[in-house]
């Protein structure tokens, strides 16, 4: 098919356009690759008759059946999108066509939330891959460089100048250790392009059984994933994620099952893992998973005794339950995950620690959900209330995305008590907090976050509207609606409808 494709002077674009109706480049290149497996007898049909082979061809897929994923994927079809904003947004650095639809396959695929998780992990893999294209230059000849040095030691000894010999080594020792890093490094970046983060999880745990102390390698990997964990939720890196999730599993089942001291913390960063991915995931066994590991964990806590780690598993439940209840609709999830915040905000309280703020932001974050959902003006007024205490205790120009969540949010608590109560005085509240959330720079380090908040304004400005039918609202939200479209429809189909509804009611008031 390659060669057919190449006699007629076509690349992998063209040869798609040439389909009725066109397809990308990413199923022209499984198939020329040999990787499409569901191809049936029609779709090989297309390829025969587009290119001319040989209808010799077809005999051997009388057989196959023609399914759904023969043709052309939706995740087919978002990997060639992810590879045309990657070369708009000029993040390709020189790769080939070939890697770049390899590593858009391999990432699509799934059951990943929003089209923008894949392309983050594209572009990390990328990223990735120009960073460690200088490993060969540093590591340098190795195997001649240790050889020339052993004959070196020898010389050395037969002279009888022991020390020197043996300082030698230790440099050597230093420098094979340096080469160990990179070729571990040049490994792991390897697996990223793979998307195996199972294979980068193992090694990682036996570099860590290299280089720990004994009794020492549980505290070190419970470390380590966490710090993939936190990594991968602060850019949104799913495969630094799943790399996470697996140190922390292998940790929880090969050296803390059955050893209560080391349960609960293992099961506590094994909760985690599970629930950041699931953030991202438009599965729920995710959430299943941490919202049992979770209790698991505040059963094999000494709430007298570990008071902090008790408070911090609780919250931890708390910001599941919340999450399956915003899911689901059921104000019953809301309420469990308010009990589990408040337990855990109490306990932080008696213990003064710094772990107030973000108990009191996840108090406030849920029972603003519950506000909503139920539409009760008491619970929105008490969540603005928790909000607010989170703001008192947060730093904005330490963290001012971190300050920017818990602001948001009071904000977005204030637009609703304005829509229950029919108060323009709570809209008026509300859109002062979201123009302290613009004088965030979140569009350059935060652009979801960014376009979250552009929707949440034109939101509020529809809200106002059946309040106030003046039609300078409805200009405002359409005006910040396109903002927020904008940057939704590259990543977010899920987002990107919530854009049209609202549209939708923009269109319709401006109607009436």
């Amino acid at each position: 098919m390659k060669l057919a494709r190449g006699k007629r002077g076509w690349n992998q674009k063209q040869l798609g356009d040439a389909f009725d109706p066109p397809v990308g480049n990413s199923i022209i290149s499984k198939v020329e690759k040999g990787q499409k497996e569901a191809l049936g007898f029609t779709s090989v049909g297309r390829f025969v008759k587009l290119l001319e082979l040989d209808e010799s061809w077809l005999d051997k897929f009388l057989d196959a059946e023609e399914t759904a994923e023969s043709g052309e994927t939706k995740a087919e079809q978002e990997a060639d999108q992810v590879v045309d904003r990657l070369r708009r947004e000029g993040a390709t650095a020189g790769a080939t066509d070939d890697l770049l639809i390899q590593l858009a396959n391999r990432f699509t695929e799934g059951d990943h939330k929003d089209r923008e998780t894949a392309y983050v992990s594209v572009r990390a893999a990328l990223e990735e891959l120009v960073r460690n294209k200088d490993i060969a230059a540093l590591a340098g000849n190795a195997d001649a460089q240790f050889a020339a040095l052993m004959w070196q030691v020898d010389a050395l000894n037969d002279d009888g100048d022991f020390d020197e010999a043996a300082r030698l080594l230790d440099e050597e020792q230093d420098r094979l250790d340096q080469v160990a890093a990179l070729h571990l490094k040049k490994q792991l970046n390897q697996d990223r392009l793979r998307n195996r983060p199972d294979l980068a999880a193992k090694r990682l745990i036996a570099d860590q059984y290299r280089q720990a102390a004994p009794g020492g390698v549980f505290w070190a990997l419970n470390r380590l994933a966490q710090a993939w964990r936190d990594e991968g939720d602060k850019v949104g890196d799913m495969f630094a994620l799943t790399v996470a999730l697996a140190l922390a599993k292998a940790n929880y089942d090969d050296r803390a099952k059955g050893k209560r001291r080391l349960e609960a913390s293992a099961l506590h960063t094994l909760s985690w893992c599970h629930f950041r991915l699931a953030e991202r995931s438009t599965k729920d066994r995710h959430l299943r998973i941490a919202r049992t590991a979770f209790t698991a964990a505040i059963s094999k806590t000494n709430k007298e005794k570990e008071p902090a780690n008790w408070a911090a598993s609780q919250g931890g439940l708390g910001c599941v339950l919340e999450e399956m209840g915003e899911r689901a609709n059921d104000p019953t999830f809301l309420e469990d995950a308010v009990k589990a915040h408040r337990a855990s905000l109490k306990m932080h309280i008696a213990e003064s620690d710094e772990n107030q703020k973000a108990a009191w932001h996840n108090l406030g974050s849920s029972l603003q959900s519950l506000g909503e959902l139920t539409r009760s003006d008491a619970t929105l007024q008490e969540a603005g209330e928790a909000l607010t205490a989170a703001l008192s205790l947060k730093d904005r120009t330490r963290d001012p995305l971190d300050w920017e969540t818990t602001q948001n949010n009071l904000a977005v608590a204030l637009r609703w008590r304005g829509e229950i109560a029919g108060k323009a005085s709570f809209f008026d509240a509300a859109r002062e907090g979201y123009a302290a959330c613009e004088g965030v720079d979140l569009k350059t380090h935060a652009p979801f976050q960014w376009a979250r908040l552009q929707w949440n304004i034109a939101d509020l400005a529809v809200a106002r509207y059946t309040v106030d039918p003046n039609p300078a609202h409805l200009v405002e939200a359409r005006h910040y609606l396109a903002q927020a479209r904008a940057i939704f429809v590259e990543g977010s189909e899920y987002q990107t409808q919530r854009c049209d509804d609202l549209l939708a009611k923009i269109d319709a008031a401006e109607r009436a």
